[in-house]
């Protein structure tokens, strides 16, 4: 009798192998909608972007996007020269480690506890990473309304809330805050409302604003003088 017993219980587990295998596992803790990718359109994906660890503070850079997860912990996204960046801070602004990685688009960065999610616009596609830079799983981000909305807070809601304490990204430039592109200043504040600055660029980012400005004025000089000039000429000529 134990040896039919124990035929019957591995005929069984042989036959709902197959069957678990068509149930979805999503790995992926997100506020996002997903499916799966199929293998070939994974591995292409995860090659083309090429995501590395990183463990030493690379320069600080304007603000593109971030989130706070229940430790307090601060994902930070930013526009590189040549890839994008992710760093991770402690609650104080200490560095903690980050990512590099290629992409040609937009991204927003999503914690599930201390995991972390990073959504790819466009290619619609998101992963899963470890504090030692794994990708632990990517999915297909569908398109819906719902997620659609959901994007619009990941990659631009300027504040984030853990219990009493609150997180915010902005930048004190005066009127220039109104054509900054991204944000240079995270700031803490806590239940009495106390503001603590952890992570500032503000300098440079005024700096550079500054200096685009002024060039766009002189090209925008540059083309009035010489369209001037030609409608002059043609003045005279006639």
């Amino acid at each position: 009798m134990k040896i039919i017993r124990i035929s019957v219980s591995l005929l069984i587990m042989l036959w709902l192998i197959p069957l678990m295998q068509l149930i979805e596992i999503n790995a992926i803790n997100t506020g996002f909608s997903v499916e799966e990718l199929d293998e070939t359109a994974r591995n292409t994906f995860i090659s083309n972007v090429d995501l590395s660890i990183i463990k030493e503070e690379p320069q600080k850079k304007p603000i593109k996007c971030f989130d706070v997860n229940k430790k307090g912990l601060i994902a930070i996204g930013q526009k590189g020269q040549q890839s994008k960046i992710i760093c991770i801070y402690s609650s104080d602004g200490d560095f903690l480690y980050g990512y590099t990685f290629n992409s040609s688009g937009d991204f927003g960065v999503e914690w599930d506890e201390e995991t972390l999610n990073v959504y790819f616009v466009r290619s619609d596609v998101i992963l899963s990473l470890d504090s030692n830079g794994n990708i632990l799983d990517i999915k297909k981000v569908q398109n819906t309304i719902n997620n659609n909305a959901y994007t619009n807070d990941l990659l631009y809601s300027t504040d984030r809330s853990v219990g009493e304490t609150t997180y915010l990204i902005k930048n004190d430039m005066g009127i220039l805050n109104l054509f900054a592109p991204s944000y240079s200043q995270i700031i803490v504040k806590n239940s009495t409302g106390a503001e603590n600055i952890i992570y500032n660029v503000n300098s440079m980012q005024l700096y550079s604003m500054i200096v685009t400005m002024v060039i766009i004025f002189v090209f925008v000089a540059i083309a009035v003088i010489a369209i001037t000039r030609q409608f002059i000429k043609k003045s005279h000529n006639n």
